[in-house]
C-alpha cells in the first residue's frame, strides 16, 4: 500500500526519496535499540513498538530498492548496458 501510493514519486524525485528511506532506516534502528533499553518500563507495549520499528525498516527497504534503478540508468548513460552497471 506504501508503495502505491507514492510509488510514481520514486522515479521523479529518487534522491529525496533515498534520503528519506536513509532517514528513516536509521530511525528504525534506534527505535529497537530504544525499546531494548526501556522494554522493562513498558512491557504491554514492546510487541507493537518492535512491529513498529520493523515495518519502519522495510518501508525503508522497499524504498531504498525502488529507487535503485533510476540511479543505476543514470549511471548507464545511453551507451553502457545497464546489466553491467548493476554486476559491478
Amino acid at each position: 500500500s506504501f508503495a502505491a501510493g507514492w510509488g510514481r514519486d520514486f522515479d521523479s524525485d529518487a534522491k529525496r526519496w533515498r534520503f528519506r528511506a536513509a532517514l528513516m532506516w536509521v530511525f528504525a534502528n534506534g527505535m529497537e535499540i530504544l525499546v531494548y533499553v526501556v522494554h522493562n518500563s513498558f512491557p504491554r507495549s514492546f510487541v507493537f513498538l518492535v512491529a513498529l520499528s520493523v515495518s519502519l525498516k522495510q518501508i525503508s527497504i522497499l524504498t531504498s530498492s525502488a529507487t535503485r534503478g533510476t540511479f543505476y540508468k543514470q549511471f548507464a548513460g545511453q551507451n553502457e548496458n545497464l546489466g553491467d552497471i548493476t554486476a559491478k
